[in-house]
């Protein structure tokens, strides 16, 4: 029989003791007050719980008592143990002395100076070993049949207490899982009950609506969708109420909108499912942030020519060696980094785009988007859809929603060219945005806040303008945080036959054609001549020199205006009987405007296509609309 004295409990008393110590405890921490009481009722030296580990095939302890105090993190190799025997046979195992004499190569038995041992298995559904409960001792163990009893009970309470704990933990690890699953999917996860409040949101919801989860969960849902998609949210949840039988998704791949807290509207590839758990119906909703992809699709459609991506033509045309240039580049290289405005101030045609690309491609938003926008291009009526975006049918013709400039370029840089041409009326909506960051879609009521950093260009003269109360004041000062003036080609000195070589290189490669070195009567009239159309001229002189040369040697004669003309004989100065004067800016701008009448006059008044005047001055049709408007020319009546 076990050990005894005067103070030996009757199985019952036993039963008592160990129940009042453990009926309170459950998991883990049920094994640990079983394995004291136990072993300290049954005045035994150790008792422990453990699980099996089939793979490994160990034994872990899930509590372990001995001498008084527990063992922590306790495993041991089954091979060789009497706990073999009890897994191996799947029954009671009792060693009642000399168990080390039995078991001379467990290396544990001698260290606990073990005498005796008895160990039952604990089994789960399909009677396999998933542990056991033993004890051990340092004396002989005889057990009487009420005190096997008493064992007995507790390894079925024991062996109940390891499936629950089992089945917990797998059921934990499986929501642990399934909670990772859900917080790594990319699309937005959001449950709903039948009414429409928020249940479960995973971290991609968080960041599609720029709201915190606690924020989002016991929240309306309807709150979260734009009007015409919340309408569609609620028709959803009334079908699910009023079909709860019907097992069948409510619909998956429609486009819906959302709302985002800083205020833009963004596409998002809908998908729902309803499903029962415990007789109250949820809803999960799967939302796809659509913004980039539309974004893509837009500039593709809209600015392929005026949307320059990351990493698109790099440095494109940064050419020059004159010192004017060098100081440009120097100062562009310094201010890159900020995202402070620049005004890009210089003649047309001195590559105020170019320069404006290369700002963008050294700042630290080269890995987003440049977009521009052509202020004199664009219709009056117009500019505010092409600036801030319009929602559907916000005006006659809206058929969709549209994104303005400003969203398209978000965390990137939007180039506005030619600002100068900016209607008064829009002016103030411009300064708003570049100075709180937000604005408004037409026909939208939330406000929109982007982070854009905004480079300006113009051939205007600001400050005149200002004077003349066509643009105004402070919209001029927020413009000229950083001023930058590009130099005319006429100033560049040996920057225009650098420029010429890159030219002729280029479209030669194009059109396939051999084009030898430029003479040396070339390289002078390159240089005498005044380029009012600066680089922008030069290229396409050069362009329709290479594409219609008949040999290998360019004929620039034909293609530059008044060649055979000296260019003080231009400006109405002879050489041989007067000093050469230094022009004023009303001498240039009588020389650039007798430049445009001659070109107009020459063609017929026709500004574009390949025999218009603007590809004559080597200027865009826009911008000789401009210039026609500043003259004040007009057509001669016949």
């Amino acid at each position: 029989h076990m050990p005894e004295s005067s103070h030996t409990p009757q199985a019952d008393r036993l039963i008592r003791y160990i129940i009042e110590h453990t009926q309170t405890q459950f998991g883990r921490e049920y094994f640990r007050v079983l394995v004291r009481h136990l072993a300290e009722g049954l005045q035994v030296k150790a008792a422990w719980v453990t699980e099996l580990l089939v793979r490994e095939q160990v034994l872990r302890s899930l509590a372990f008592w001995v001498d008084g105090k527990y063992v922590d993190q306790y495993e041991y190799d089954l091979v060789d143990t009497p706990c073999e025997r009890v897994v191996t046979e799947k029954e009671c195992f009792l060693v009642p002395d000399k168990v080390i004499e039995l078991f001379p190569k467990d290396p544990d038995l001698a260290p606990m100076n073990a005498v005796s041992y008895m160990g039952y298995p604990l089994v789960d559904e399909n009677s396999q070993v998933i542990g056991h409960l033993a004890i051990l001792h340092d004396a002989p163990l005889h057990p009487i049949p009420e005190q096997e009893a008493v064992f007995s009970l507790f390894v079925q309470r024991a062996n109940a207490e390891l499936l629950r704990l089992k089945a917990h933990e797998a059921l934990q690890e499986k929501k642990v899982r399934l909670s990772t699953l859900i917080d790594s999917i990319h699309e937005a996860i959001l449950e709903i009950d039948d009414l429409g409040f928020v249940t479960l949101a995973n971290p991609a919801a968080s960041r599609l609506f720029g709201l915190d989860r606690k924020h989002l969960i016991g929240g309306l849902v309807f709150s979260l969708f734009e009007e015409e998609s919340a309408a569609l949210m609620r028709a959803t949840l009334r079908n699910t109420r009023e079909n709860p039988d019907d097992d069948h998704s409510p619909g998956s791949g429609f486009e819906l909108f959302v709302y985002h807290s800083n205020g833009e509207t963004v596409p998002v590839k809908t998908s729902v499912c309803s499903y029962l758990i415990n007789q109250e119906r949820f809803l999960t909703l799967l939302l796809r942030d659509l913004k980039d992809i539309k974004r893509a699709e837009q500039r593709i459609k809209i600015m392929e020519d005026d949307t320059i991506l990351p990493g698109k033509n790099r440095g494109r045309g940064l050419v020059g060696e004159c010192k004017e240039i060098q100081k440009v580049i120097e100062d562009i290289q310094f201010i890159s980094k900020s995202s402070s405005t620049v005004l890009l101030l210089g003649e047309s045609g001195t590559g105020k785009e170019v320069f404006a690309r290369y700002i963008h491609e050294q700042s630290t938003r080269s890995s987003k988007p440049m977009v521009i926008v052509n202020c004199a291009a664009i219709p009056s009526n117009l500019i505010e859809s092409e600036f801030f975006g319009h929602e559907k049918g916000a005006f006659t013709g809206a058929l969709q929603r549209r994104e303005g400039r400003f969203s398209l370029a978000d965390g990137g840089t939007l180039f506005l060219d030619e600002v100068g041409e900016l209607p008064l009326d829009m002016q103030p909506k411009l300064l708003r945005v570049l100075q709180e960051g937000e604005f408004e879609t037409i026909g939208g009521s939330r406000t929109i806040k982007v982070d854009v950093r905004t480079i300006a260009a113009t051939n205007r003269n600001l400050e005149e303008m200002v004077r003349e109360g066509t643009f105004r004041e402070d919209l001029f000062y927020r413009l000229y945080v950083i001023p930058i003036q590009l130099p005319p080609l006429r100033k560049r000195d040996k920057d225009v036959i650098l420029l010429a070589d890159l030219f002729i290189n280029k479209f030669s490669r194009q059109v396939g054609k051999t084009i030898r070195p430029l003479t040396k009567s070339a390289m002078d009239l390159l240089l005498t001549y005044h380029w009012p159309g600066n680089v922008r001229e030069l290229q396409h002189v050069l362009e329709r020199a290479v594409l219609l040369a008949k040999d290998e040697q360019l004929d620039l004669e034909k293609f530059i205006p008044n060649a055979s003309v000296s260019f003080v004989d231009r400006c109405g100065e002879n050489p041989e009987t007067e000093p050469i004067k230094i022009l004023s800016p009303e001498d240039l701008e009588h020389i650039e405007k007798k430049n445009l009448l001659n070109a107009l006059n020459q063609t017929g008044w026709k500004i574009s296509g390949l025999s218009g005047a603007a590809a004559l001055l080597g200027i865009p049709p826009s911008t000789l609309n401009s210039k026609i408007k500043v003259f004040g020319l007009s057509k001669p009546s016949n």
